[in-house]
């Protein structure tokens, strides 16, 4: 006869911890929201200077290792966050194979603009102090990565600023049709039932889409503008003025992925809140 008082084992556990969707999501966006951060902090430094872009950040000290890392996060994450199989189960109900595919491209999109640098260091100063490890040629210096990789004395010829820049900006137009397509549809319960946020949460992330699309197109101007009015690029550079607008476009970024790992209560619909304890 077995006592019946002992109480019940807990029923046994796959793994010794919990895989929360939504920190995921949170850790994406806090690293994309801090990378421009840090490279601002970063820059304060005595041996960095201000580079033109995010990307030239790569050829600064400690900078290239934080962007870097950041990008290979985000991007190892896009890749593997989504499973194909995740289509139509709780939370994912109007998700389809091509949004999965998509998130997936930007992530190797991401993992390019990480490891596919730009042709130049995008400050005066770190070409000649800071970059030497990238320099390669003998007449005038050529920041040609996979060159020095290869440890050819001659530049590969690759147009590696075609490269970084175009996976750039798929990465960018994707993660923008994200949040304006994906995000904003209705893909759980608790977002139809009564108490949800979602219209709060679509109204944040149409605003948030948009300044990634205004990013990409005003970036996609200044560089058509800037091939052939060279005192322009000048004057744009001399402002910073692409930092700024890919800052803006990762600010949008992590603060959509924020709010899709409810970064805040009041964007948590009240069906999927904890209720209280009955007394």
């Amino acid at each position: 006869m077995t006592d019946q008082s002992a109480p019940a084992e807990p029923a046994p556990r796959d793994l010794p911890f919990t895989v929360d969707l939504r920190r995921i999501h949170l850790a994406v966006g806090w690293i994309a929201f801090g990378l421009p951060l840090s490279l601002i902090a970063v820059s304060q430094l005595p041996t960095v200077c201000f580079h033109d872009s995010i990307s030239h950040f790569y050829f600064s000290p400690v900078g290239g290792d934080i962007l870097v890392g950041a990008l290979s996060f985000i991007g190892l994450l896009l890749v593997g966050l989504y499973s194909f199989d995740a289509v139509g189960c709780a939370g994912a109900r109007r998700w389809t194979w091509k949004d999965i595919l998509a998130i997936r491209v930007a992530g190797i999109a991401a993992l390019l603009v990480a490891f596919v640098p730009t042709a130049g260091t995008g400050c005066a100063r770190a070409e000649a102090e800071g970059a030497r490890a990238f320099l390669t040629g003998t007449n005038g210096p050529s920041f040609d990565f996979w060159a020095v990789l290869l440890g050819r004395e001659e530049a590969t010829g690759l147009p590696i600023d075609t490269v970084h820049y175009g996976a750039a900006g798929v990465m960018f137009l994707i993660l923008a049709y994200v949040v304006l397509r994906v995000f904003t549809r209705v893909n759980s319960e608790a977002a139809e039932r009564d108490g949800n946020r979602k219209g709060l949460r679509n109204a944040c992330y149409r605003v948030l889409g948009r300044v990634i699309l205004g990013v990409v197109a005003v970036l996609g101007i200044k560089m058509a503008v800037g091939a052939v009015a060279p005192d322009f690029l000048r004057f744009w550079n001399r402002l910073n003025l692409t930092f700024v607008l890919e800052a803006a476009g990762l600010f949008a970024f992590g603060l959509a992925w924020m709010i899709k790992g409810r970064v805040l209560p009041v964007f948590e619909d009240a069906a999927a809140r904890a209720q209280p304890r009955a007394a």
